[in-house]
């Protein structure tokens, strides 16, 4: 785990828009099909993205340019920005704008980029205010923002646990003269309610993060925080537009949650550091099958990449209307040829598709019927995987004998498991080769010299390995030498246990889908003893909630909504042990009534460090012991609700179940530092 002074993170990211991509090959008809060989399919691509992008290193009041201002210039925020605006254009095709050479800001129909200097508070805004004047319905604005962000005191914050709301600094905030300039989050929900209302695609992305201190990590890298304000004055908001009747959409990424930290590291295309968050974007959009995933999707995967490069403590957030796509109200439809020969059904499309095994596809007998998503034949999942084809396993024996050639549509996509970066801190030696056998012979694990988990030499005992986190903390005192016949066991067991963690950890969901509240709406509170149930007590100074290791700790959950919920606490402890905190031991599960809480006090922390809450809420029992990390085998096929399948897969280190959509669930973390005796 991370020993870091834990921020929180408000706004981050939502993405845009782009010109179209040129078109696909004219779709077949069957009898064509017949006589050709089978292809995968593509509707038109129509989308129009247009985007404003805001990257702020140097800020006109920070401590470089004015005698005791509080935070600190960045050094990674304008190369994401431009990474960013590269990525649109590679990946999407979008039009971006060419600045002059030394200018910080430039435009064209498309994009508009605003760095440093001309990043300020009056541009951004008047930036948004032309774009959405001017766009049309259907069009996206995707605003990307990478930067300081802040907070600001709001007592009917709906977070409980903090009782603050956002902003992000633009270029001139923070002036002596009393005049803060930050761009509240208020101000940009009534953009983005204008830009829905009409009919507008708005996504925002921000890599940035919100505390009361201005902490540096020199080993984690740099945090993208600024000082809270003080007795904040809103400015002056304009009710919110009337729905115009368009049919728009809104979706927001975020690079961490309440209570956590953005964080830069070094590295990336441009510029020599990089944002974790825009990083691990732009990786997974360039993830083959990923161009056109949904926001689920998307931030599923950049929450296991973020977690997989030792940034656990570091959430990727989301929220608005997670079922649609980049510069599309869902999932760009995408029809495959199906040759079925006996009792083998093969799609004509493989991993350089993107396709994965167990995905589910719909099987159609002809392409009208597929375009209608009429009268399934059947239904069918990836059991095998090649470069250009895959295999289908019928779900069940279709009625009658089944069309030599099908048209299938997916509509259920299982991401790729994912390869677990190990950095290897050995000399060249046998005992060195070992080891990176041992590494690759666990199947989901590899070397890599950026990777945050490290194989060490051990403190105590000569000759043998180690496994620590990039912060230091141990995760395996001794895992024998290389050599040892149970080596490779014993290290498997290890990263499983860390690779269960980031499974866990990506299971957040977000505070609304689809413009709805949250459907179950548990408010959580991880607290020193003595608090009322109903009064979580604030945060400390720089915004993290820190226990001593001599205090007892009460958690405590409250059921907001109006139906009974039942709900889980699982502890994550800095070495990657889990514990299911709450239903109490012994305890059945019993639903939460509305307005009703559920505590459970006098528990304490083993070891100083950061302990992450996983709060489940469900409408059915769930069985959350499935995620402790000790224990016998797991009955696998009693694992049946679609949570239940992620939390049982994720126990045994995979992920081979798709990403679930927020309706039956939710899961939120929360984040406390336990502080050693005698510290602050």
């Amino acid at each position: 785990m991370m020993r870091r002074v834990l921020m929180m993170c408000v706004f981050t990211v939502l993405l845009g828009g782009c010109k179209p991509s040129p078109t696909p090959p004219q779709m077949q008809t069957q009898a064509q099909a017949d006589d050709e060989t089978p292809s995968a399919r593509s509707a038109p691509d129509t989308r129009r993205i247009h985007a404003l992008i805001v990257g702020i290193d140097r800020y006109r009041f920070s401590n470089a340019r004015q005698q005791g201002a509080v935070f600190s210039d960045l050094r990674g925020a304008v190369g994401d920005a431009l990474r960013f605006k590269q990525a649109l254009a590679e990946i999407y095709g979008v039009d971006v704008d060419e600045p002059k050479s030394g200018a910080c800001d430039s435009s064209n129909a498309a994009t508009t980029t605003l760095t440093d200097d001309c990043a300020t508070r009056a541009r951004i805004l008047e930036a948004l205010e032309q774009r959405i004047t001017t766009l049309r319905a259907g069009d996206t604005l995707l605003f990307y923002f990478a930067g300081h962000g802040s907070r600001y005191r709001d007592d009917t914050a709906r977070d409980q646990d903090t009782g603050y709301n956002g902003t992000i600094l633009p270029a001139d905030a923070r002036n002596p003269d009393g005049s803060p300039g930050d761009i509240f989050d208020v101000e940009l929900k009534v953009l983005k309610d204008r830009a829905t209302a009409k009919g507008l695609y708005f996504v925002s992305v921000f890599d940035s993060c919100n505390s009361a201190t201005a902490t540096r990590d020199g080993a984690a890298g740099q945090s993208r925080t600024a000082p809270a304000l003080a007795g904040a004055t809103l400015p002056p908001v304009p009710a919110a537009p009337a729905s115009a009747g368009g049919d728009g959409y809104w979706a927001h990424l975020a690079a961490a949650q309440d209570g956590e930290e953005a964080q830069e590291t070094g590295g990336g295309a441009v510029g020599p550091r990089a944002g974790v968050f825009t990083t691990a974007l732009i990786d997974t959009v360039r993830m083959p099958g990923m161009r056109d995933a949904t926001f689920g999707d998307l931030i599923h995967e950049v929450r296991l990449r973020v977690g997989a490069r030792g940034h656990a403590a570091q959430t990727p957030s989301a929220e608005g209307t997670l079922t649609a796509a980049i510069g599309a109200r869902s999932r760009t439809t995408v029809l495959y040829d199906v040759e079925q020969i006996g009792t083998t059904a093969t799609l004509q499309a493989g991993t350089t598709g993107g396709i994965t095994r167990g995905s589910r596809f719909a099987l159609y007998a002809n392409q009208a019927d597929a375009d209608a998503r009429r009268t399934r034949v059947a239904t069918a999942s990836i059991a095998d995987v090649g470069s250009t084809t895959a295999t289908l396993a019928l779900d069940a024996a279709p009625v009658g004998a089944l069309p030599k050639r099908l048209i299938a549509e997916q509509i259920a996509h299982f991401l790729p498991a994912d390869t677990l970066a190990v950095a290897i801190d050995l000399p060249a030696s046998p005992a060195r080769d070992a080891a990176n056998a041992a590494l690759r012979a666990t199947g989901f694990a590899v070397e890599s010299a950026t990777g945050a988990t490290r194989l060490v030499e051990a403190a105590d005992e000569p000759g043998a390995i180690a496994l620590r986190a990039d912060d230091g903390t141990l995760l395996a005192a001794s895992l024998g030498r290389a050599d040892d016949p149970g080596f490779g066991d014993r290290l498997a067991e290890a990263l499983r246990k860390v690779a269960r963690v980031q499974q866990l950890l990506a299971l957040r969901t977000s505070g609304s889908a689809d413009n709805r509240a949250d459907p179950f709406p548990v408010a959580a509170c991880i607290a020193a003893d003595g608090h009322r149930p109903t009064a979580c007590p604030p945060l400390q100074a720089g915004g993290v909630r820190r226990i001593g290791m001599r205090e007892r700790i009460t958690a405590t959950v409250i059921n907001r909504g109006t139906r009974p919920v039942y709900v889980y606490v699982l502890a994550i402890d800095p070495f990657n042990a889990v514990d299911l905190v709450l239903p109490k031991p012994g305890e059945f599960d019993q639903p939460l009534p509305p307005n009703q809480p559920y505590r459970r006090a006098g528990m304490s922390f083993d070891a100083p460090g950061a302990y992450r809450f996983v709060v489940l809420a469900s409408a059915r029992p769930i069985r959350a012991d499935a995620f402790q990390q000790a224990g016998g085998e797991r009955d696998i096929a009693a694992c049946r609700s679609p949570l239940e399948r992620l939390l049982c897969a994720s126990s045994e280190g995979r992920r081979d179940a798709g990403v679930v959509a927020v309706g039956e669930w939710s899961a939120q973390v929360s984040t406390v530092l336990a502080t050693p005796e005698g510290a602050p």
